[in-house]
């Protein structure tokens, strides 16, 4: 409690400023990549080709975005080792330790996502990539205080609840729960990954719509990191619990930065794409970010890691269960997520991914929100939230299965070409569509097959 009464009056600027080269590294070298990285796309033809169809930018665009954010993210993190921290107090230049299974992780999953990327690689092959990196994250020490794997105390946020309102026996003391414990943590780790990973791919749909996602995603982990580390924890009332962890803040400022370092490149419209390689290794770091904040056992913050996530998992879900209602397989594509329904609406590519910008600043909103409110109100908070946004979503037609987004033979109007897309909602004619402006260059996946369809 007196390191806790000592950081109160710590301001959150005193608290960012040591670790500020993180970021500064992270977006020099991710913005200075990029345009190599789009060289090299071209010349060994790394590009995702135009088909007239479901993707309907005008001219081949560069993959191996995501492999410029990766190094930024890189570089980044290993800076918080290298650099010193000067102009703070002792208490806050503490040991930066990010765990090796996070680099080690983020690596096998970006590898992944490039196989993929050159080679068109099933699908099977990305799933078993996302586990490696899943396990190495578990195996790896994903805590900082030397227990192998995630502590038992992911278990116990979850587990103690049930207990303490007579829902479950008391195992908590059964010569089982730490075997318990550990399968139970190592099966939420591989799913936060896996759920993470595919939603962020799903969600690359369009230009600058993951990377614009992603960094107010990060954005709100930065946040959360520096609130725990300034000392608010008033309603916890213990004194095990790490307020200031540094890996933390700094992951959170190296995805900031790589992700701030690609988005000019990739805002509509687009010069390179994320590709796999980037989407899959940026919701690799999102769940990582989740199991870090579920590792200190407090619930509370685990739910908040959670939201932030919001908008991703809210489309993953409604594409999941949109499939299911059309009868059509949970890993068919389709053209019903979300920025689609914006663009069937008449909007811009630009405002569809502004819209789902201020959607996602939303959620991290609720986010901050629940973790200064008791947990039992957080959680009621959280449900409502999610029940009202589903419901919304179906009176919308949002869980309507999309057809595929259709190139119009529309001329190009003005000096500068566009290409017109017609996005033709379920119960709407074909004679009367409605007539989307595409930059040149503008990436919208369709239909596209993947892990779980596009």
């Amino acid at each position: 409690m007196l390191l806790i009464a000592q950081m109160a009056n710590i301001s959150p600027l005193t608290v960012i400023q040591p670790y500020m080269p993180v970021f500064y590294v992270a977006f020099v070298v991710t913005f200075l990549l990029t345009p190599m990285m789009r060289y090299f796309a071209h010349k060994y033809g790394v590009v995702d080709e135009p088909d007239g169809g479901r993707k309907i930018h005008s001219q081949p665009i560069a993959y191996l975005g995501g492999v410029a954010t990766f190094l930024g993210w890189v570089a980044g993190v290993v800076a918080s080792v290298i650099v010193v921290p000067s102009g703070a107090e002792q208490s806050l230049t503490a040991t930066v330790l990010v765990p090796p299974g996070i680099i080690l992780g983020a690596g096998a999953v970006m590898i992944c996502g490039l196989l993929d990327d050159c080679f068109n690689l099933p699908p099977k092959f990305k799933l078993f990539g996302q586990f490696i990196g899943a396990a190495c994250l578990f195996f790896m020490n994903v805590d900082q205080n030397g227990f192998l794997g995630a502590r038992h105390d992911m278990a116990d946020m979850i587990v103690a609840p049930f207990e303490h309102h007579g829902l479950i026996p008391f195992i908590q003391a059964s010569h089982f729960y730490p075997m318990f414990a550990s399968i139970f943590c190592a099966a939420l780790v591989v799913f936060i990954i896996m759920s993470t990973c595919n939603a962020l791919n799903l969600l690359d749909g369009m230009d600058g719509l993951c990377g614009g996602v992603t960094g107010i995603m990060a954005l709100g982990y930065l946040i959360l990191s520096v609130y725990l580390a300034t000392g608010n924890l008033a309603y916890s009332g213990s004194t095990s619990v790490s307020s200031l962890d540094p890996a933390r803040i700094t992951m959170s400022l190296a995805l900031l930065g790589a992700v701030l370092g690609f988005l000019p490149f990739n805002f509509n419209p687009a010069n390179i794409f994320l590709g796999d390689t980037g989407s899959m290794f940026l919701g690799f770091v999102c769940g990582a970010m989740m199991v870090m904040f579920g590792n200190d056992g407090i619930f509370r913050w685990f739910l908040a890691s959670i939201v932030i996530f919001g908008l991703p998992m809210l489309d993953t879900f409604l594409a999941i269960v949109r499939r299911k209602i059309s009868g059509r397989p949970v890993f068919s594509p389709d053209s019903g997520h979300f920025h689609h329904f914006l663009l069937k609406r008449g909007m811009s590519v630009k405002k569809s991914a502004l819209v789902s910008y201020a959607l996602a600043v939303m959620f991290v909103s609720f986010a901050l929100v629940i973790v200064i409110i008791p947990t039992t109100l957080a959680l009621g908070i959280y449900l409502v939230l999610f029940g009202w946004l589903i419901v919304a979503a179906f009176k919308m037609g949002m869980v309507q299965f999309g057809l595929p987004l259709k190139l119009s033979t529309a001329e190009p109007s003005g000096s500068q070409a566009s290409v017109s897309a017609a996005v033709l909602a379920p119960e709407e004619k074909r004679s009367a569509p409605v007539i989307t402006k595409i930059e040149p260059g503008t990436y919208i996946k369709g239909s596209e097959p993947g892990l779980m369809g596009k």
